[in-house]
Parts: structure tokens; C-alpha cells; sequence
């Protein structure tokens, strides 16, 4: 949670700054949202549509969708 990291050291200290401005712009616009930390690398999960245990690729015979489709905003920067 970047708000809670506001003591963080340089350069990382830069990227929870960057994501709270993110955050205060989409709340001052009263778009519905939805804040998930998920504490790890995307380019590792978003490969496998966030499957876990299914390593880069995802299954051909079932997979499992999160949300309503109703996304605003997807932000993944690595």
C-alpha cells in the first residue's frame, strides 16, 4: 500500500509517491474503484491470467475471472 510507505527510501520512495497521486486523481474523479496490492510481479502472473500454479501459460480447460468486466482503470508498471 503505497500511502503506508511514505518513509520509504529513494528511489523507491519515488514509485509510492507516483502511486498515491494515481490513487488521489482516480478518488477526485469519483470513479468506482477497487485497490488490490498484490505484493508481486505482474509480467509474472498476467502471462498465466493470474492463475497460480499454472507458470506463464494459462490452462486450456478452465480458467477463473475476477471482477465485473467494469474496469476503469488497469495500471501494471514493472
Amino acid at each position: 500500500d503505497p500511502d503506508r510507505h511514505a518513509d520509504a527510501m529513494e528511489p523507491v520512495n519515488q514509485v509510492f509517491v507516483d502511486k498515491s497521486k494515481v490513487r488521489r486523481v482516480i478518488e477526485a474523479s469519483n470513479i468506482p474503484y477497487t485497490y488490490i496490492s498484490a505484493n508481486c510481479f505482474a509480467r509474472i502472473f498476467l502471462g498465466g491470467l493470474g492463475q497460480f500454479g499454472q507458470g506463464y501459460i494459462p490452462s486450456r480447460e478452465k480458467i477463473a475471472l475476477y471482477g465485473d468486466g467494469k474496469a476503469k482503470v488497469i495500471w501494471v508498471d514493472e
